[in-house]
């Protein structure tokens, strides 16, 4: 398994399509008999269904492919740089950690295929392209690959817990995404003349600034919500005698109650017009608000039993079954908006080297202690016997 981890850090793909790693997750299954490889659009991956001794139901489990656009940590203190399986590409990444997700499916599937004919019923491996803000897991569900699942699961590794640590909880457990990109437009102009131009960077300054507001002061203390500009533009930084003609800015919105996320979009484009306005009536703005992915809600069903089911090989100490929701935001929201199923978090960080220093994801020095994949894999097994047997 460390061998595939590695082989996959080290040609991270980003993007809606992860081409190369399925066909490198094929090359894994080649010459297995009772599976079945099922592709189709390229967005919606890859499936390895394996098939059990006897008729019962369908089990799916999911990992996600994509890498991020992040430029990998040069340090030598950088595992995959001390240990030669950095990533080949500039600024691209596997800073989510889903090559060990990728890989922990991969070890799942062949030993769940040597345990089948004890089981009953069929395994379905989904393998995730786009995770990262493309819908890959609506175009698994749109592609039909969950129309005859009972259950399906997830897992994703988790920094601020240690190796042979699992969280879950029932309920909503990650939020649901919005995206906003918004443009100012106006009257550029001269710097020494800002009373013949609108002032485009000013009103952008002004509606961030405002924007910030919303959730400190419309929205209750009691609802959990994160308002975050991202990324900003104007201008150029060769002309700094031009006051420009527009300015643009985006970022994320994540929330766990529908009405607070209906809120949150109303103030947010009413802030937008009346705040850009209040710098210069020339000022307009255009806004693109989507709905990206919808809250993670887990069945409460299964998460009344997986406590039970994992303490057969951890301790209950370090099954947290109540573990607090993250603003984090994940599209297997759409596969259990289809059918009951559990998303839950393993351990990443070696025990004991927790701390308020631990890097989380998306940093370019993300990295996992290797030993959480036999976890990740022995969590899918025991879900698989438990549901299958």
């Amino acid at each position: 398994i460390t061998k595939i981890r590695r082989h996959i850090h080290s040609h991270p793909e980003v993007g809606p399509i992860q081409a190369e790693t399925v066909k490198y997750v094929k090359e894994q299954f080649a010459g297995f008999s009772d599976i079945s490889i099922i592709e189709g659009n390229p967005k919606a991956g890859v499936v390895i269904d394996i098939l059990c001794e006897n008729q019962g139901p369908t089990i799916a489990f999911r990992a996600d492919m994509d890498a991020l656009d992040v430029m990998e940590s040069t340090s030598k203190n950088h595992f995959p740089n001390s240990n030669n399986f950095c990533s080949k590409y500039d600024n691209k990444m596997h800073a989510c950690g889903h090559d060990v997700h990728t890989a922990i499916l991969i070890g799942f599937g062949k030993v769940i295929y040597e345990y089948r004919k004890n089981l009953k019923g069929k395994i379905r491996l989904l393998f995730q392209p786009g995770e990262e803000g493309y819908g890959g897991a609506k175009q698994m569900v749109d592609a039909g690959y969950l129309d005859d699942v009972q259950n399906v699961f997830a897992l994703h590794i988790w920094p601020n817990l240690e190796v042979g640590q699992i969280a879950f909880r029932k309920g909503p457990f990650f939020a649901s995404i919005d995206h906003f990109s918004v443009e100012i437009s106006g009257i550029g102009g001269h710097a020494a003349a800002p009373e013949r131009a609108s002032d485009q960077i000013l009103a952008m300054s002004r509606i961030i600034n405002d924007l910030q507001s919303i959730v400190s002061r419309n929205i209750s203390g009691l609802e959990q919500a994160v308002l975050s500009v991202c990324h900003v533009s104007a201008g150029s930084s060769g002309t700094l005698n031009v006051i420009p003609q527009s300015a643009k800015f985006s970022g994320s919105i994540r929330t766990f109650n529908p009405t607070t996320q209906d809120k949150i979009e109303e103030e947010f484009k009413r802030v937008c017009f009346h705040s850009a306005k209040s710098v210069n009536s020339d000022c307009m703005v255009d806004i693109k608000y989507e709905r990206i992915y919808p809250q993670t809600i887990n069945d409460e069903y299964l998460s009344s039993k997986m406590g039970d089911i994992f303490s057969k090989f951890i301790d209950k100490d370090n099954i947290f079954t109540e573990y607090t929701p993250t603003l984090g935001a994940e599209d297997f929201s759409f596969m259990i908006e289809k059918v009951p199923g559990v998303l839950f978090l393993i351990g990443g960080t070696t025990p004991g080297n927790i701390s308020e220093n631990t890097v989380f994801l998306h940093n370019p020095s993300f990295d996992v202690d290797e030993r959480a994949m036999l976890f990740g894999v022995q969590s899918f097994k025991s879900l698989a016997v438990e549901l299958l047997s």
